[in-house]
């Protein structure tokens, strides 16, 4: 009832609005025209209109025109500006019911009587800088030809360069980004404001390695929310901008790039297995009504690195030692293949345009994961081993996204249909691991030793690769896919007032209907080649591969798989040695024969040996869709030229639906899991947002921005799948479908100066105020109190006690604070050889505060929380720096830069000495280039991580002791790009 009164409220207010707007409209006008430089004939989008003395204006758009519209009839005097540019005032006269036409060229700002030729990286950082200006919310801008300047390998890279945003890495390569301190889920990836598919079978985080920067206009980083934005996001709201066609010229484009590579971990240049290749072609015709721009990217980089992890735990009830429970090395060399292509198509409508962007990315990485684990006591059951294990995955993630966006203006409103289809798949289809052992291994002296040193387990260790036997063997086939179909409308009309108090009044809705499926298919062996067990296919394996003359000997020892030509080289700096490197192809059809003899397997009595494990194959498969609806209504309320508010409500409701397996474990799991797959279990989740914006500009050189808002983070996709699965020992994994979304309460300030010689500098601070977020959580139940967590169709042991697996919504609420500051500018007024300098810098300083609930003696429910630890949010850093100074002369180009991010929280524990964060991370790149003076060409090249800095995450308390390191080297660029 509540709700149908809200509506019928909004409906009458609206018909009041329109009835106001219909009386303005007949006696009024509107100016409209383009906006171009002087000398290059190129659009200057965001440039600003204003009519002197009220608050009408606009701002241009990505083509540089711009229309003022209900102009009460009059004459006025029109003002252009643009930062780095020289404003420009025209007097225009405005007749109702008429159109009137003011064009603007702009003359780029120099010193008195010179001439100043804009290279294009200039030209990037201008615009990145008024389009910034121009938003509506607090946002951060990177344009394309400021995406060309610095080394990145992709557009997560290119964003990491951003104030508040640091980037998750692999092999060396940015993939995901955290934005003020929130993790990859809590924010959202969009392509032309439509949502990317997550790539992530578990949590809703997307893969940003897969967007190729040269098919991009910029990238926009919302830190702030409007209305007409989704709101389920904590940290921001990255937006790819799709290139559209040039304007200024009739006919085709032509545009190359080829690069090859060198990775220093390899130590070699290799033009086959580190390449780049992007053609595109673009054009505008009849008369620039339609415009085209396709291009495809193909791409091959080596992301090899060196890896090290370990694992410690605390000794009793002891709050300051660690032990060390295991080492595990890892060389893992990364192939990676990967095709963007781009499709856009615009056509522009008597005031409207209809556009069709389409994107597509595949891609194929191949890993050899050579690993040994040094295992003193890992809590398995199994001590004072060496474990040398050789893995193989191909894994392919393919990305889609359509969407057809229709812009026209109606008699009243202004109307902006989109319509889109994002898809994801992320497919394994035969990965594999065979694991051989060496025990004992000479480590158990280290067992219990306090704070002890990773590198003397190693180097104590047994390495005699005769004595490592053949242990296990497992192969799986996972699949994920999420797919998408979304519309919105959005509608929009000017409200005159008076002259000093406009406003524009929109609303709109949105719907989208997403699926999503995961699956899973495991084979392995479920007792070890040295068991008696699985004595029948050792044999066979023995037999076939001619490993031993004896026939009772079914030992198979690693020895025999041994590639002597293999060398680690200097493993993480020569820190750590790694040893008995295995052939390949030899464990690889090793595996094979293990996958076509399953029934002879069987056959011998060594089912155990290697089979399809039903249970894997079953408990984490689930399927399920959610639908989302949301309507809202805003305003952007003009008072001069000076004053903005922007009030808004959201109203944003989402329905999932999941089916999930529950089932029973017993010894025989592996061959005959008892579990059920037709649970489905539906929940609605409906929410009210407000918010509010405000700018202030008493100055044309500075303003102030005010943000309030409420926004929402919707459960992971592993947390709410109504899985329950019980084990043998009374342990039951019970997911929480009810868990509520979080929410944050969102309060910004930030203050921007700009001027000609000054550029943009922008300082400001963030407050979320966080609560409901989600957290794993263990607790007890005895006997028949563990009935309402239980299976459906059986009942909990009376004798049993259930430690029960789950997620909560933590019921603190959690701080997350900080400041930001950039400054963007370039020293055009300096003397030679000094004017010819750009520099771009950003530092954000983040601060969270965080309680853990936990409890001492053992939870026995779901809110039983007697104490909790304080400390960050996880992949909070406490520092991020950004500096890139660069000089342009003519055709010459180049750009130093460095990023420091310091301390980012890693791992969370109740006990302090084992939760972890990441050492201080420095480094430099370099990007050079120079326009060639034959055909368009321009040379170019670039050299990653410079000082070889590695990622690296230590204890918090011993920041000498790793818990992981991957190290990726240098890696260096060289390549061509022609234009026509």
């Amino acid at each position: 009832m509540e709700l149908k009164t809200k509506v019928q409220h909004c409906l009458i207010a609206l018909l009041l609005i329109v009835g106001a707007v219909q009386l303005s409209a007949a006696t009024s006008g509107k100016i409209t025209g383009s906006i171009t430089d002087e000398t290059s004939g190129e659009p200057l989008p965001a440039a600003n209109i204003q009519i002197v003395g009220t608050s009408l204006g606009a701002a241009a758009n990505i083509i540089g025109e711009y229309v003022i519209q209900k102009v009460p009839p009059g004459t006025y005097t029109l003002r252009c500006t643009f930062i780095g540019y020289k404003p420009q005032e025209f007097q225009v006269k405005v007749v109702s019911d008429e159109t009137t036409i003011q064009d603007f060229t702009l003359e780029y700002v120099a010193v008195k009587g010179e001439v100043v030729v804009v290279t294009a990286q200039a030209e990037g950082q201008i615009q990145a800088i008024n389009q910034q200006l121009a938003a509506k919310s607090i946002v951060n801008i990177v344009s394309s030809a400021r995406i060309q300047e610095l080394p990145d390998a992709n557009a997560a890279e290119s964003i990491g360069r951003l104030p508040g945003v640091s980037v998750t890495r692999v092999g060396g390569e940015g993939n995901k980004v955290v934005i003020r301190g929130l993790e990859p889920k809590y924010n959202v990836i969009t392509i032309d404001g439509v949502r990317m598919a997550s790539s992530n079978y578990g949590d809703r985080s997307a893969d940003l390695s897969m967007i190729s920067s040269n098919m991009l206009e910029g990238i926009e980083v919302f830190k702030t929310v409007t209305a007409d934005q989704d709101a389920d996001v904590l940290g921001g709201t990255v937006n790819f901008k799709m290139r559209e066609a040039k304007g200024g010229r009739e006919g085709l484009g032509i545009h190359l790039l080829g690069q090859g590579g060198y990775t220093g971990l390899s130590n070699a240049y290799d033009q086959y297995n580190n390449y780049k290749f992007v053609p595109s072609v673009e054009g505008r015709f009849f008369n620039s009504r339609l415009g085209v721009f396709m291009q495809a990217n193909f791409e091959r980089r080596n992301l090899t690195s060196n890896e090290f992890g370990a694992t410690y735990a605390n000794k009793s009830n002891d709050l300051v030692n660690y032990i060390t429970q295991s080492v595990n090395l890892s060389y893992i060399p990364r192939d990676r293949k990967r095709i963007n292509g781009a499709l856009v198509l615009d056509y522009k409508l008597p005031e409207g345009k209809v556009s069709l962007t389409n994107f597509a990315s595949t891609s194929t990485t191949e890993i050899q994961n050579r690993n040994e684990v040094f295992d003193i006591n890992a809590g398995s059951g199994a001590k004072n081993q060496h474990v040398y294990s050789l893995a193989s995955s191909k894994s392919t993630l393919n990305t889609f996204s359509n969407a057809l966006n229709i812009e026209k203006q109606l008699p009243i409103f202004h109307a902006n249909l989109k319509l889109s289809h994002s898809y994801s798949e992320t497919d394994n289809p035969d990965d594999w691991i065979a694991t051989f052992r060496q025990s004992p291994a000479n480590i158990s002296q280290f067992e219990n030793i306090i704070n002890l040193d990773p590198s003397d387990v190693t180097a104590a260790a047994y390495t005699d690769s005769s004595r490592a036997r053949l242990n296990t063997i497992s192969t799986n086939d996972n699949f994920a896919q999420e797919r998408a179909y979304t519309a919105s409308l959005d509608l929009e009309m000017p409200l005159i007032l008076s002259d000093k108090i406009t406003s524009v009044i929109k609303f709109g809705g949105k719907y989208r209907q997403q699926k999503r499926s995961y699956t899973s298919e495991v084979y392995g062996t479920n007792a070890t080649f040295m068991s008696p067990s699985a004595r029948g296919a050792a044999m066979m394996i023995v037999e076939q591969f001619g490993i031993s003359d004896n026939p009772w000997d079914t030992n198979i020892p690693l020895s025999f798989f041994l590639d002597e030509n293999f060398d680690y080289g200097e493993f993480l700096d020569g820190d750590f040695d790694m040893h008995n490197p295995m052939y390949y192809d030899l464990v690889s059809h090793l595996v094979d024969f293990c996958q076509e003899n399953v029934d002879e397997f069987a056959d011998a009595g060594s089912a155990e040996a290697y089979a399809i494990n039903n249970y894997l194959s079953a408990t984490n498969n689930y399927s399920g869709k959610e639908i989302l609806t949301a309507f809202y209504a805003m305003a952007t309320i003009n008072i001069g030229p000076q004053i903005t508010i922007i009030p808004g409500i959201r109203y944003q409701k989402l329905k999932t639906t999941y089916s999930g397996t529950r089932g029973q474990q017993t010894a025989l799991s592996y061959q005959n899991y008892d579990h059920s797959t037709d649970t489905t279990v539906t929940v609605t989740h409906p929410f009210w947002l407000p918010n509010l914006n405000i700018r202030y500009k008493p100055f044309e050189w500075f303003d102030v921005r005010l943000s309030y808002s409420n926004t929402i983070s919707y459960p992971d996709f592993n947390a709410i799948i109504p899985r329950i699965d019980v084990t043998t020992a009374a342990a039951l994994a019970w997911n929480n479908y009810a868990l509520e979304p979080s929410r944050s309460k969102n309060y910004d300030v930030y203050f921007s100066f700009s001027e000609n010689t000054l550029g943009l500098f922008t300082i400001g601070g963030f407050l979320k105020k966080i609560k409901n977020l989600i957290y794993p959580w263990t607790f007890s139940k005895a006997g028949l109190e563990a009935a309402p967590y239980y299976l459906t169709n059986k009942n909990p042991a009376a004798h049993l006690t259930y430690n029960i697996s789950t997620y909560i919504n933590n019921p603190y609420v959690i701080d997350n604070w900080g400041f930001e500051f950039d400054w963007q500018t370039s020293f055009w007024y300096l003397p030679d050889p000094f004017k010819g300098l750009v520099l771009n810098v950003n530092y954000t300083n983040v601060h969270s505060k965080a309680e853990y609930p936990f409890v001492y003696a053992g939870a026995t429910s779901a809110t039983d929380i007697d104490t909790s630890f304080t400390d960050r949010l996880l992949h909070q850093p406490n520092h991020i720096v950004n500096i890139a100074v660069g000089y342009d002369y003519k055709g010459f180009s180049i750009r130093v830069s460095m990023l420091y991010q310091d301390d980012v929280f890693a791992g969370v524990s109740q006990w302090p000495q084992l939760r972890s964060s990441t050492a201080a991370y420095t480094r430099w790149d370099l990007s050079v280039k120079q326009n060639l003076p034959w055909f368009g060409l321009q040379l170019f090249g670039d050299l990653n991580n410079l000082n070889n800095e590695k990622d690296s995450n230590v204890l918090q308390m011993y920041p000498n002791i790793p818990r992981s390191m991957e190290m990726y080297g240098m890696t260096a660029d060289i390549g061509l790009r022609w234009q026509l």
